[in-house]
């Protein structure tokens, strides 16, 4: 097969590419700078360009069987909703304008599971077919510029072969900018910590990538898959954390009431110190249950994780030691 990649340098999307050259695709992926060549195994091909400069793009995809789309922006801060926009939505709108160009079989968009909404029950599981609750999109631009990229992707299937994939909390090795990892760093050099009462759904980045090829060759036009593994509360998720990284933090139980005044507290270290992940919308997270469903995945694409989150806990802790992360 030959086959373009988009975020071919990020988390999820360098794996990727190293699964598709073990098996013998011929593979390009975009990037943005020269430098980026030597974050990838040999016999991958380059196309210099961006998603969102339709003139970088040209015919770099031209005769390609899968576009897998995974570029995008990654910030909870209020103030890049029109970059998240630019970037998430309207540059998943060009490139499958491309990829329709291109005459590419099928292209596959990585969203994100936020796009389901969040539930404040931990007995009520997300779906595909769950809907976002608009006062939370309008408050949190991530899953906004999410939300739009998906009706780009949907309105492009009309005419074209498209599929989206959710992953939910990935994990594992390979995490170089610490997104996922955060956590991990922040238990480990940490003496004490606040655990939140609500829970997320976790899955080690290997199992994603399966998923994300197991969408090209068996998912539905027209359709999304949630990408997910086990629905775990945070505090089980800092247990096990603490089990593979042997810190030991003293743990200090967070009562509902702590929500609004922990979310003035972000917005101001937020401004503060400028960080992506230190926002308001980031603490409501932490009171809510990301728990979401993968029947639709598993029944349907052939697809089961096989990681445990403790095992790709594991999986994450040895790739920051041997890469001096944490």
């Amino acid at each position: 097969m030959k086959i373009f990649v988009t975020g071919a340098t990020g988390f999820i999307g360098k794996l990727l590419v190293e699964y598709l050259v073990a098996r013998g695709d011929d593979v390009i992926a975009l990037i943005r700078k020269e430098t980026d060549k030597q974050l990838f195994p040999d016999h991958v091909t380059f196309a210099l360009g961006d998603i969102c400069d339709e003139d970088s793009l040209g015919n770099a995809g031209a005769g390609c069987d899968y576009l897998f789309h995974l570029a995008g922006m990654i910030t909870f801060d209020p103030s890049q909703r029109n970059d998240l926009i630019r970037v998430n939505g309207r540059g998943t709108e060009t490139i499958l304008t491309f990829a329709e160009k291109w005459g590419v079989k099928r292209s596959v968009v990585v969203s994100s599971a936020c796009t389901s909404g969040l539930s404040f029950s931990c007995t009520e599981l997300m779906t595909e077919d769950s809907e976002p609750d608009k006062d939370t999109v309008k408050r949190n631009p991530y899953m906004e510029s999410k939300v739009m990229q998906e009706k780009a992707a949907f309105s492009a299937s009309k005419n074209q072969d498209v599929v989206v994939v959710n992953p939910t909390t990935v994990y594992g090795p390979g995490d170089s900018s610490l997104n996922s990892g955060s956590l991990i760093k922040k238990l480990y050099t940490s003496s004490l910590v606040p655990v939140p009462p609500g829970g997320s759904n976790v899955i080690d980045v290997a199992d994603v990538v399966r998923g994300i090829l197991a969408a090209a060759d068996h998912g539905m036009s027209g359709k999304k898959y949630i990408l997910g593994n086990e629905n775990l509360q945070f505090a089980s998720i800092f247990s096990a954390i603490e089990n593979v990284t042997g810190c030991h933090p003293i743990k200090v139980p967070l009562p509902h009431w702590m929500k609004q005044p922990m979310g003035w507290a972000a917005w101001c270290v937020g401004k503060l110190t400028d960080s992506r992940f230190m926002t308001p919308q980031i603490i409501e997270d932490l009171f809510a249950y990301k728990y979401y469903s993968n029947l639709r995945a598993v029944q349907e694409l052939s697809w089961t994780p096989e990681f445990s989150f403790v095992e790709s806990v594991s999986r994450a802790w040895g790739f920051y030691q041997s890469h001096h992360l944490i």
